[in-house]
């Protein structure tokens, strides 16, 4: 197996730096991971012989290998299509961590002979598709041989099996059992049988099409693999669920084209594959993806049409990005600094930063075009609003990290041509509103969350405050980040903005008092706020803070309350949050007292310049 090399011209550096991409540069890109993927298939091979070989022996690994290389001499296109299914991608870097001793068992609970067998079901795929005459050892899991890009068939007695294909036809057998026959699954995939009958499942195509343009995509929910982003996969998808995902793509793809059919014919040649997600409580709607998985997303079924091209763009922003820094260095490492990311509750590496920055720019240019057509435009206007601006705030630290490379900073300032020329157009006065104020909940938010003021000025202020004294006077209080556990921004308060913007009459039924609009679902503090109250608001969310001081989000909404009635006697509380709360845990803990938080802030010193990693202040 060979490789090329490959160069980006700075045309296309320039144009992915826009955050555009025609379906040529992504037919480019797609070169280039084929040739990362082989190269990453070899470094498998070398480092399992060198550093386990009896897992590599016992997995037949090398054979497997071979099977791929002999079905790639018949017909490489063939096999270059399987190497860049997302699962390759992931298998085999995780094969590399783990023998390189960057996984730990908690993350792998099989055995690295069990992983590297993964290898052989990728061989007799290649094999089948060819044609070619080959046997294999297999590791079946759950009386289950799942083939990838194929589908999966049931009652395989789980271990270690010998696979063989004849002309296309493929038999298993495990020890001291005979030979059984598997239904051709090259030939229900074909006819588009479901597989009922025989026993076979092919992973089903999702497909659509508008006049010019056709995307296709697997519905993965079987490629053992995707287990490995670590997000609630869904194991099955029944009939009902597989029309809806239909009909959410075929919304999403006919907006995608009137949105810009560059862009989705870019789209529909670089995305091969669905990893549907399970939807949580914490996360209703969610979609990801990572850079070993080209050609991949990962989302729970979307709500609507609009949903599922807003996922699909963002995705495919970060798809883009991960095959550029697969050729280019756009910064340097920056070991332990962390970063404030407004899409996010934890804090992020400035790999991250770009990462997130990337894909919502992708999104400022499809909410702009959406706030144009629809028929009710206020989400559009608000998530253009919202993006437009965190974006620029994550451009301005980006550059301020002096960690950006010369290529680093060309790149970045083709983005910031794309966030200037937005932060210039006119956006109605409520969804620009409603987009700083939750911009403002989400910085405040993480700041309690993440942000540690130091504990010696904090322990300072406490004793001041204990004996009665005033506080000490130019004070400077370090804040440093701590890591936090990942997960998106989303709260209530986002929540009654989205159904103000989404459902104006039933806001408004709720903010005139109709019993039962709302239900149970949101507080009194933060209906209070959502419909303008400020006063009650704060009122309401001192109380949450009294019958619960760890309460982060009445810790916010208060923030919030002052900074919306301008109390500049309140701007340690709207800049550091997290310093009052310390200092009023600090207190309690040391008198049981729970100190009246305005009380607190108004004896608290003036803030001084923001010292947080990451921050650039509201």
């Amino acid at each position: 197996m060979s490789v090329e090399f490959h160069r980006l011209a700075a045309s296309d550096f320039d144009e992915l730096a826009v955050g555009e991409a025609g379906p040529e540069l992504v037919h480019r890109l797609r070169a280039t991971q084929l040739s990362k993927r082989l190269l990453a298939l070899r470094a498998v091979l070398d480092d399992a012989i060198r550093l386990a070989p009896g897992a590599a022996a016992g997995s037949g690994l090398a054979h497997s290998f071979e099977v791929l290389a002999d079905a790639q001499r018949v017909a490489a296109d063939v096999v270059g299509e399987l190497l860049l299914t997302p699962g390759f991608g992931m298998w085999a870097m995780h094969c590399l961590r783990r023998m390189r001793g960057a996984v730990t068992s908690p993350t792998s609970p099989t055995s690295l002979e069990d992983d590297l067998a993964g290898l052989g079901t990728l061989a007799v795929v290649a094999a089948l598709r060819t044609g070619r005459e080959a046997e294999v050892t297999l590791l079946v899991r759950n009386d289950e041989l799942v083939l990838p890009t194929l589908g999966r068939y049931r009652g395989v007695l789980s271990g270690w099996v010998r696979a063989r294909t004849v002309g296309g036809e493929l038999t298993v057998r495990a020890a001291g059992s005979p030979e059984r026959p598997v239904p051709n699954p090259l030939g229900a995939r074909e006819a588009g049988q479901d597989g009922t009958d025989s026993g076979w499942e092919p992973i089903p195509m999702l497909h659509s099409e508008v006049t010019g343009g056709r995307v296709e995509l697997r519905l993965d929910y079987l490629d053992p693999a995707r287990h490995l982003l670590g997000l609630p996969m869904t194991s099955e998808v029944d009939a009902e669920a597989l029309d809806l995902w239909q009909q959410r793509l075929d919304e999403g793809w006919r907006i995608l084209w009137r949105f810009d059919p560059r862009a989705a014919r870019a789209i529909a040649a670089g995305l091969t594959t669905i990893f549907p997600l399970q939807a949580t409580s914490g996360a209703t709607e969610l979609s990801a993806s990572a850079g070993e998985a080209f050609g991949a997303v990962a989302m729970t079924l979307p709500k609507d049409g609009l949903a599922c091209a807003a996922a699909l763009v963002h995705e495919f922003q970060h798809n883009k990005l991960s095959a550029l820094l697969d050729l280019v260095t756009l910064f340097e490492p920056v070991e332990g600094r962390l970063f404030y990311a407004p899409w996010r509750t934890d804090p992020r590496p400035l790999s991250g930063l770009l990462q997130g920055a990337y894909a919502y720019l992708g999104l400022m240019d499809f909410w702009d075009a959406q706030r144009r057509v629809l028929p009710e435009p206020g989400y559009a206007h608000f998530e253009f609003a919202r993006w437009r601006e965190e974006v620029w705030r994550v451009l301005v630290v980006s550059r301020l990290s002096g960690a950006l490379t010369p290529l680093g900073l060309r790149f970045l300032d083709g983005m910031r041509t794309v966030a200037w020329r937005h932060r210039q157009a006119t956006v109605p006065d409520e969804p620009r509103m409603l987009a700083k104020q939750i911009s403002a909940d989400a910085w405040m938010t993480w700041r309690l969350r993440n942000a540690e003021p130091a504990a010696d000025r904090v322990a300072t202020l406490v004793q001041a405050w204990r004996r009665g004294r005033p506080a000490p006077a130019g004070m400077r209080v370090p804040t440093g980040v701590r890591p936090g556990s990942r997960g998106l921004v989303h709260n209530a308060r986002l929540d009654l903005a989205h159904l103000r913007l989404n459902d104006p009459k039933l806001f408004a039924a709720a903010r005139e008092g109709v019993p039962g609009v709302l239900g149970e679902d949101f507080s009194p503090a933060d209906r209070a706020y959502a419909f303008g109250d400020f006063l009650a608001a704060a009122a309401a969310y001192k109380q949450e803070i009294a019958d619960d001081p760890d309460h982060l989000g009445a810790w916010a909404g208060l923030a919030l309350c002052r900074r919306e009635t301008g109390q500049l006697d309140h701007r340690v509380l709207i800049a550091h949050p997290e310093l009052v709360r310390a200092v009023h845990r600090g207190v309690e803990e040391l008198t049981g007292d729970r100190v009246d938080p305005d009380d607190l802030v108004a004896w608290l010193p003036e803030p001084a310049p923001d010292e947080t990693p990451g921050g650039t202040g509201l």
